[in-house]
């Protein structure tokens, strides 16, 4: 404590005056058991008066006062608002203006929150240092200042709304309409007290129609004059402009929010529709002893092409191109669901009519997703994913660009992995032999660009 008194003492605006409220602050802090953030408020005295003259000429602060051109101030700031998108930033905005073109000892403002349902301290500052931390007070609607403006009592004392501190103490004494009224004698006494606890000398309401969003504090101005009438015009005019602004703030706010909370429950679906996509894919998979692990190689093969065909105009036209092609993969043989046991687990050669039973399997699965809205592209892609790229594929002879692009890069994947694994009446292909199949096939049965990429990720080991 020695250090801090030092510092006090050291540090003065209007002399002993200036002194005689910094020690205030600290009584006001230690009654509140702040010890906590003694050395805070210490180092804040510092560095606040670190810039200010030991002796500030009177008469050059009360020149301020007279020289403030509060139409001009208030034009400003009303412009500065609508730039604000975040209620913290809009109101430090206003704090700081009041803080530099008003100059008073101490700036904050009480904003409601309907989250916690109180007051809280959101935003403090004072030209000699001394400010309360943010988020220290929080007020509801039983603190007797609360109860003031949300009941609107203050305009049965002033017209304005707003409360002047030493206006309301001189009244209250001398004025048998405020002293004589029970409700007001209870309550006046606890306004005047709050108002000194936090440093207020003026307290503004700030209402948005019958919705009081927060109180503006000002404290004593540095020049040691008082608020005028027309300094008290100003903030009660600013104070309306901050409740328009606050309000359109909020709702933004509001509503970045609620599309983070949709963008959240997006992500947790999306998860779901994936992990159900992977479990149907692994299903279908288990029907068939022979071609076990056929989608999950597929996909793989298929994303490790995607990867380097992403920045091609045709992959650009996709809303997530890579997921998409993850999806489709997965699912690309859903429509098996429809082929016989008796022919998916022939162990010998398929006969023709089962070859075409088999082949059946493409739009049998575009039918199964097609109804499902957030699949977007998907039953077309899969309905696609055994044309060639010469016209002679299935089911519909498409050729060329006609094929969906993640059509021909499934083409491909599963082309491959059906050459390189063992079936009951083959041994699989060497992935060499499988690889050249593919090059030799390309403008063929394959798109060039397709297998182009292919070769590249299966040359960057990728494909494997």
């Amino acid at each position: 404590m020695e250090d801090q008194k030092e510092i006090i003492s050291s540090t003065s605006v209007n002399g002993k005056r200036f002194t005689e409220e910094i020690s205030r602050q600290m009584d006001f802090m230690a009654d509140k058991d702040w010890q906590k953030i003694e050395d805070w408020m210490v180092k804040k005295l510092k560095k606040g008066t670190e810039n200010l003259p030991l002796n500030p000429d009177p008469a050059a602060l009360q020149r301020h006062d007279l020289e403030l051109d509060y139409q001009v101030i208030l034009e400003e700031a009303s412009r500065n608002m609508i730039r604000f998108k975040s209620p913290e930033h809009l109101i430090k905005m206003i704090i700081r203006t009041i803080d530099e073109q008003v100059k008073t000892y101490h700036t904050a403002m009480l904003v409601f929150s309907e989250k916690k349902n109180f007051f809280m301290l959101v935003d403090s500052k004072g030209a000699a240092g001394a400010k309360i931390p943010i988020g220290f007070i929080r007020l509801n609607y039983d603190n007797p200042m609360i109860r003031l403006f949300s009941e609107r009592i203050n305009f049965k004392i002033t017209g304005s709304g707003a409360i002047n501190k030493k206006e309301l103490t001189q009244r209250f004494k001398g004025d048998p309409e405020l002293s004589g009224n029970k409700s007001l004698t209870s309550l006046i006494p606890l306004v005047i007290k709050q108002m000194d606890l936090l440093r207020a000398e003026v307290s503004v309401p700030v209402y948005y129609k019958k919705k009081m969003l927060g109180i503006l504090l000002l404290g004593g101005k540095v020049s040691g004059n008082d608020f005028s009438r027309q300094e008290i015009s100003f903030f009660t005019t600013l104070a309306n402009d901050v409740a328009m602004a606050l309000t359109n703030a909020q709702l933004i706010q509001n509503l970045s929010e609620r599309v983070d909370e949709i963008h959240k429950l997006y992500e947790r679906e999306h998860r779901m529709f994936l992990h159900t996509a992977i479990s149907l894919a692994a299903a279908i998979d288990a029907r068939d002893p022979y071609t076990h692990g056929h989608t999950e190689r597929v996909t793989r093969y298929a994303q490790a092409v995607a990867i380097e065909l992403e920045e091609l105009p045709e992959a650009r036209d996709y809303l997530n191109f890579k997921e998409t092609v993850h999806v489709a993969s997965l699912l690309h043989d859903v429509g098996k669901i429809g082929v016989p046991d008796s022919i998916l687990n022939k162990p010998t050669a398929l006969t023709k009519d089962e070859y075409e039973k088999v082949k059946e399997h493409a739009v049998t699965g575009a039918t199964i997703l097609s109804p499902i809205r957030e699949l977007g592209q998907i039953a077309n892609e899969i309905r696609s994913h055994h044309e060639r790229y010469d016209g002679t594929g299935y089911p519909d002879n498409l050729a060329g660009d006609q094929i969906p692009f993640i059509s021909r890069i499934i083409a491909v994947a599963d082309t491959f992995d059906a050459m390189t694994s063992d079936r009951p009446y083959r041994q699989g292909q060497m992935k060499e032999i499988a690889v050249k199949t593919i090059f030799d096939e390309s403008g063929k049965q394959f798109d060039p660009i397709v297998v182009s990429a292919f070769l590249l990720a299966y040359r960057k080991g990728r494909v494997s």
